[in-house]
């Protein structure tokens, strides 16, 4: 089941970027960058799916700056939920995969996942808000810069959560 939650994440991650920039090369790198990132999921490699996501990242950070995007919001939300997803479900099936204790774990572990979700969607909501209340508009330039910086956040949070 955790493995499934990763396999719907790869779609929004191919997909994520062409929200921004609706071209196919933006779309094909956004599906090499999901094939690496299944590949990490289907063997389990926190590696290999970290880099996939890191890619994915810099597809999104480069659609970013090349095109003004009025539902980045929307599409960074996406990519960001889809990234979180991708990494947990890896880390988990490198974990538990084939622990005896998987069923009991992974409810437990699902839940927490979901109110993570949760939690960034209402966060994601509220900065939305607070920036157009305050007309903080980013710039193209640092578009990228706050994407990639959002990104290393994730990595770093998953590789701080797998060194425990």
């Amino acid at each position: 089941m955790v493995r499934l939650s990763g396999l719907v994440a790869l779609p929004l991650i191919a997909g994520s970027p062409c929200l921004v920039l609706p071209e196919r090369h933006v779309l094909a790198a956004g599906v090499v960058a999901a094939a690496i990132c299944a590949g990490g999921l289907l063997l389990p490699s926190l590696g290999l799916a970290t880099a996939g996501a890191v890619l994915a990242v810099l597809v999104f950070s480069v659609a970013l700056l090349v095109a003004p995007a009025t539902n980045a919001v929307i599409a960074a939300t996406l990519m960001g939920i889809a990234v979180l997803v991708l990494l947990d479900a890896t880390h988990f099936q490198q974990r538990f995969g084939r622990s005896a204790i998987m069923p009991g774990v992974m409810r437990a572990h699902l839940g927490q996942l979901g109110a993570t979700i949760l939690l960034s969607v209402l966060t994601v909501g509220v900065l939305a808000m607070v920036s157009d209340a305050f007309s903080l508009g980013l710039g193209a330039a640092l578009r990228p810069a706050v994407a990639a910086a959002g990104g290393i956040l994730v990595v770093l949070a998953i590789l701080r959560a797998t060194t425990r």
